[in-house]
């Protein structure tokens, strides 16, 4: 699914920027401060691609129980005539275009 393809990014900007901000205001030397933040984004970027799974495992059972349900054979039935989505005129109508000229 391609809904949740963003999740791990957006984890790991939070994280980074969240650490940023607490080592700016207790003044971290700068060496530390790059080494502990490449550490928190890669490993908030792994817990947001086991986020972005869990996430994707849990919408996708669901979706395939709303498609068993929905699928019924009346519904393909009433369709199969109209592939292309087009609804047919009826008869009435028909008739009563035919009597107007």
């Amino acid at each position: 699914m391609k809904k949740f393809r963003n999740v791990p990014a957006l984890i790991t900007l939070l994280a980074g920027f969240v650490t940023s901000v607490l080592m700016i205001i207790n003044r971290i030397p700068i060496v530390t401060f790059l080494w502990t933040l490449a550490l928190v984004m890669v490993g908030f970027f792994f817990v947001g691609l086991l986020v972005r799974f869990i996430l994707n495992k849990f919408f996708q059972d669901k979706n395939e129980e709303n498609k068993d349900n929905n699928d019924s054979p009346d519904e393909g039935e009433e369709n199969a005539g109209n592939l292309d989505g087009t609804e047919e005129a009826s008869k009435e109508e028909t008739s009563d275009s035919e009597g107007v000229q």
